[in-house]
């Protein structure tokens, strides 16, 4: 399944359902097998053919080795499965991506230009209501659970700050109630397939001088054109500006790689070692190694001398608080 979480199919949604309500349905009965014809009479659309439909569905998740089968005589009313341990596994996974509130904030932004552009919202005279979102499966439903109306909104404020949406606005609502695509907005549907973290990290870049980013509390920009690139910063050797270049550098990985790995735990260990009282600078130096390869791996090759640039300076200034303290 697409790991953005949403442009799932009905199959893939209906499949996902399965698992977590057999895997809930299991768990007072770990050795019992659950049968599955609750699950598709209380469908919202019941198919003609809701045998074959289940068939179909428990196949795919045996094939995938989430599922054990039991068939009886009959038809649905005999079918029975017992989920793996593989498929415990996978909903603890599913779960923890659900948990995480950066990636679902930025899979919210980039469903809603998808979904804009799927319905030719480009202009005024096609602007739909944001909310009805909700009502369209493929993007409306982050790994297989809905969107909130506190999703919507905060996606389509950031949108509407970016210049990727217009659209009319209430008191009530941050961002616009009736929204529409700009120009950009296509360019990053159809340039970037609706990743907005790529998009604006592309938007960084001038030509000629490499992207331009703010960092922490820096009153000037940060413009980062390779490793040895010149930068204007107005930095004393403080544990606070260290510390906003950490987070700085941090929020620079997961805009540029959305959902990267570890994120969190390595900007909170970054952080622990950048104190008033002391600066660790090996700890510094790994959280560094971490940035320059999860963009390596994650984003375009153009963006790695930024990230190497911006942990540079973090090094730099690292020891000059260390010769400070």
């Amino acid at each position: 399944m697409d790991e953005r979480g949403w442009g799932w199919t009905a199959s893939q949604l209906r499949q996902t359902w399965l698992v977590e309500w057999m895997t809930k349905a299991a768990a007072t009965a770990p050795a019992v097998y659950v049968s599955v014809e609750q699950f598709y009479r209380e469908l919202h659309e019941q198919p003609a053919t809701l045998n074959q439909l289940a068939w179909d569905d428990l196949n795919v998740l045996r094939e995938r080795s989430l599922v054990d089968l039991a068939l009886g005589i009959g038809g649905i009313e005999g079918m029975a499965a017992l989920p793996t341990s593989q498929a415990r596994t996978w909903m603890e996974r599913l779960q923890a991506k659900r948990a995480d509130r950066k990636l679902r904030k930025a899979a919210c932004r980039d469903a809603m230009v998808d979904w804009l552009y799927s319905r030719d919202a480009t202009s005024e005279l096609e602007m739909p209501a944001r909310d009805a979102m909700l009502d369209d499966p493929r993007h409306g439903l982050w790994y297989a659970e809905p969107f909130t109306d506190d999703d919507l909104d905060a996606a389509a404020a950031w949108l509407h700050r970016q210049s990727l949406v217009k659209g009319i606005t209430v008191d009530q609502c941050v961002g616009p109630v009736r929204l529409y695509l700009t120009d950009t907005g296509v360019t990053c549907a159809e340039d970037y397939e609706s990743d907005t973290g790529r998009y604006m990290a592309a938007q960084r870049q001038s030509p000629g001088s490499g992207p331009i980013l703010n960092i922490g509390n820096n009153t000037g920009p940060v413009q980062m054109a390779g490793d040895h690139a010149h930068q204007v910063q107005n930095i004393g050797a403080s544990a606070d500006e260290l510390r906003a270049l950490i987070s700085g550098i941090a929020e620079m990985v997961r805009t540029l790689v959305p959902g990267a790995v570890g994120a969190a735990e390595q900007e909170q260990l970054a952080l622990a070692a950048a104190t008033p009282g002391k600066v660790d600078r090996s700890v510094l130096r790994r959280f560094a190694d971490w940035a320059v390869s999860t963009v390596r791996a994650g984003a375009t090759f153009a963006l790695v001398p930024a990230i190497t640039a911006a942990t540079n300076e973090m090094m730099t200034e690292a020891g000059r608080l260390a010769g400070h303290i």
